[in-house]
């Protein structure tokens, strides 16, 4: 059941974005949201994991990509777009690799007590589960940040490719768990993720093209007090509910 919950709570993100999107106000507040719950996610949960896992060896990753974006840019300094289209693609490739984490995660709600869980209420499948609770619900704004930075780079087939791809690989560890836990312990994993979760916080930091007033510019705009109000939600979010990272 927790999968389904997962997989109905990333698909719900594209619509609550595009609704949010009809009004500036609301726009502001899911950028905001969108924007900390990522960089929380990657910050809070993901690096340190990689690193608890990896060790120092994570860590060197983790500062490879934070200057990766950098060093491309200079290389390739007339395609700087392109550059961080690449990012991008590693950070889609991130997102599906992750999600057979994540399929792992959500696999106590089904497996613990089982025969108990078929008369409970939704709230009782999952009281006993905060792995499951952490992925269900970090769920949607991961699918509103794929369809916010995927689609208006490579469009809505690709897209929808993308989200196909991170319901399978998560329905995959979620029902061949005992195949794939060895995998999702594998250091070269969080090597991977690790050296993603770089590039990200430096996207987040920097934006597209080293602008570091860009930011600034967002949440100063008319309604940036909306801005901030989808920060704080983002923070409550990260900070209140357990994530499985």
């Amino acid at each position: 059941m927790s999968f389904i919950f997962s997989v109905i709570a990333l698909l719900l993100g594209p619509f609550v974005y595009l609704l949010a999107n009809r009004r500036k106000i609301s726009k502001q507040i899911f950028d905001g949201l969108i924007f900390i719950t990522i960089a929380g996610i990657v910050c809070v949960y993901i690096i340190p994991q990689s690193i608890q896992i990896g060790g120092i060896l994570a860590i060197i990753f983790v500062a490879f990509g934070l200057i990766f974006p950098y060093i491309l840019e200079k290389l390739f300094d007339r395609f700087v777009k392109e550059a961080h289209v690449l990012i991008l693609i590693l950070a889609i490739i991130g997102l599906i690799v992750h999600a057979m984490i994540d399929g792992i995660a959500l696999l106590p709600s089904e497996l613990i007590n089982n025969e108990t869980q078929l008369g409970s209420n939704i709230f009782g499948l999952f009281q006993d589960h905060q792995l499951a609770i952490g992925v269900v619900l970090h769920r949607l704004p991961v699918g509103m940040a794929i369809w916010w930075s995927v689609q208006s780079n490579f469009g809505t087939r690709t897209t929808i490719a993308v989200f196909t791809l991170i319901i399978v690989c998560t329905a995959i560890s979620y029902f061949l768990s005992p195949y794939i836990i060895g995998f999702s312990e594998a250091k070269s994993l969080y090597f991977f993720q690790a050296f993603v979760a770089g590039s990200l916080v430096h996207m987040a930091a920097f934006g597209s093209s080293h602008d570091h007033h860009s930011l600034k510019r967002m949440h100063d705009q008319d309604g940036g007090w909306a801005f901030r109000v989808g920060i704080l939600l983002g923070m409550f979010l990260i900070f209140s509910v357990p994530f499985a990272h």
